[in-house]
């Protein structure tokens, strides 16, 4: 008899007894992020005399609470499968039961945390179409138990195999052993995490150095003279451009460092299997995870692509699924580094059963929309350039008109590379500057469509467009009006006549 029989989820079932370990490490690290702020005024006034006793027995007071707040959480946290219906117990002076149908329940993972892993555990998150968080979490189960669970709940029958690399079990349905399986080389994550999210790793870097460089200001600063004003001083300008120079250098090597690291971290052993318009996938190091796709709950799928990437053949493919709501900052769906154009073409038609081909035919937005960019940013420089002007600061004014051709020279590229692309029944919408992406949104997933035009529109026939879908919204703004509804006609007429289902 197979092991993952013998789990019986209708009556009521506790974690592991290993998870008690998981809930103390998580309560203290709530209760410590909550005493930080003491230890640091305390640090910082240096007063850790006698009379102030009660700060050593204070750690001791909060760690017992830690411990104590740990069990109950783990003794009296209960869940069981009743009725197609998961329910969830927690709770001891103040109970509480959680009830979620299974044709509400819209996504199951697991997910395993450098502290799982040590543990041997896994956490299954269970999140429902419409909620604004993760609505359950069972926290500290084994795997076959998880998986056993997330096949109940997904009403699915699996088997497990092992995977060829470091032995991750993975499944699949009994009928449907053989699948098709991508795997993202260890060469192919070096090569996209050398070449994405330049600007983002950039921007983290800088918060990070501000706060940084704002707490060590004291230790440059003495009597209103700087230690950088004493070099300036001394060094000629040669050195000062070369420190420039040298500068620039190191912040572009430690942003580039900082992806690829982040990038083996979070994708490394990136294995996706494809079977019966589903993916499964698995990644991670430090932290595991396993993700069912189920190619109907795909709302939006995009790919994109700078220059270094497209000479090597890759991309980063980013599948949406449902999000929970506008101010959800995590939105579910995938990430798939990596990905050359055939792996990119298996993907697409695992989900909608059709080759990806792009139309050579495509509309473009109005010019008038790069017009209105480049006014708008000449108007921001043209007051910087009067404030220097008037400061009599005219070594300076060739810099604001030079700052502004970089960015018209950018906002050109944009208008350029945004095209719209009319498919049978799809949406493609291409866009970026750098990173160009571009997005397939099926007419069967739009849920809204919004044609809108402005007061200063309607002179040119110009208008606007919103195509919203459960997985976020696709806005075709300054395109020709009168062929704009023409388009959304036919949407409609199309989702209207099909009755599609968009999950």
């Amino acid at each position: 008899m197979n092991q993952k029989d013998n789990f019986d989820f209708s009556q009521p079932n506790s974690l592991n007894p290993k998870a008690f370990w998981l809930s103390v490490a998580k309560s203290m690290w709530t209760v410590g992020k909550s005493f930080f702020p003491i230890l640091i005024v305390l640090g910082i006034n240096r007063d850790f005399s006698s009379k102030n006793w009660w700060v050593y027995l204070l750690p001791v007071f909060l760690i017992l609470i830690s411990v104590f707040s740990a069990f109950i959480k783990y003794r009296f946290f209960k869940f069981q499968v009743e009725n197609d219906e998961l329910i969830l117990k927690t709770g001891w002076l103040n109970k509480e039961q959680t009830v979620v149908k299974f044709d509400k329940i819209h996504e199951v993972n697991l997910n395993q945390k450098f502290l799982h892993k040590i543990l041997g555990l896994y956490n299954v998150s269970i999140d429902t179409a419409g909620s604004a968080t993760t609505e359950i979490e069972i926290n500290g189960i084994s795997f076959q138990k998880a998986l056993t669970l997330k096949d109940v709940l997904t009403q699915k029958r699996s088997v497990v195999f092992e995977n060829d690399v470091n032995e991750t079990p993975l499944h699949a349905t009994e009928e449907e052993i053989e699948t098709k399986t991508i795997k993202i080389g260890l060469s192919s994550l070096i090569k996209i995490g050398l070449t994405r999210n330049y600007l983002q790793t950039f921007g983290l870097l800088i918060a990070f150095g501000y706060q940084i460089a704002d707490q060590l200001q004291s230790i440059f600063y003495k009597n209103e003279e700087s230690i950088y004003d004493d070099i300036y001083s001394k060094a000629s300008e040669y050195y000062v451009g070369l420190l420039w120079i040298v500068l620039i250098l190191v912040i572009i090597v430690v942003v580039v460092l900082f992806n690829l690291v982040r990038t083996l971290l979070m994708y490394y052993n990136y294995h996706i299997q494809l079977k019966n318009n589903q993916l499964l996938v698995s990644f991670g190091l430090t932290d595991s995870h396993i993700i069912s796709v189920p190619s109907n709950k795909v709302q939006l799928f995009q790919f994109q692509q700078n220059y270094f990437q497209k000479v090597m053949n890759l991309f980063e493919v980013k599948i949406k699924q449902v999000e929970s709501n506008e101010n959800n900052k995590k939105k579910k769906g995938l990430i798939v580094p990596g990905a050359n154009w055939f792996e990119l073409n298996e993907l697409f038609k695992v989900i909608y059963s059709k080759d990806l081909d792009i139309n050579k035919t495509f509309i473009k937005p109005h010019i008038r929309s790069l017009y209105l960019k480049l006014v708008a940013w000449a108007f921001v420089f043209s007051l910087f350039f009067i404030a220097l002007f008037i400061q009599k600061q005219y070594n300076y004014l060739l810099t604001p008109v030079l700052v502004y051709l970089a960015i018209a020279v950018l906002l050109f590229v944009g208008y350029k590379n945004k095209k719209l692309y009319i498919e049978n029944d799809f949406i493609v919408l291409k866009q970026g500057i750098w990173d160009v992406t571009t997005t397939y949104l099926d007419v069967s997933k739009v849920q809204q469509i919004m044609v809108s035009q402005s007061v200063f529109q309607k002179k040119r026939q110009l208008g606007s467009v919103t195509l919203s879908t459960a997985g976020g919204s696709i806005s075709l703004n300054y395109y020709h009006y009168p062929t704009l509804q023409k388009l959304a006609n036919e949407w409609l007429y199309q989702i209207e006549k099909n009755k599609y289902k968009w999950m």
